[in-house]
């Protein structure tokens, strides 16, 4: 009776705990598949880079707070 009570508990317990929501894929860890996650994780990389230095150049210059307002 203790050992089921004990498993009972053991299994709750651990069905409480991990990830939440939608679980992720690792990384594959050798052989041509990791060169290609490699490759499309650089890319991905580069891509958000020249997204986001794209917004920044056509951002208008905000004026600092510190300067004064000028009339």
């Amino acid at each position: 009776m203790r050992r089921a009570a004990a498993l009972a508990l053991l299994a709750l317990t651990l069905g409480g705990c991990g990830l939440r929501g939608d679980l992720e894929r690792p990384p594959p860890l050798f052989g041509p598949a990791r060169d290609r996650y490699e490759a499309q994780r650089q890319a991905e990389a580069e891509a958000a880079a020249a997204v986001e230095a794209a917004e920044e150049a056509e951002a208008p210059a905000e004026a600092s707070p510190a300067d004064p307002p000028q009339t």
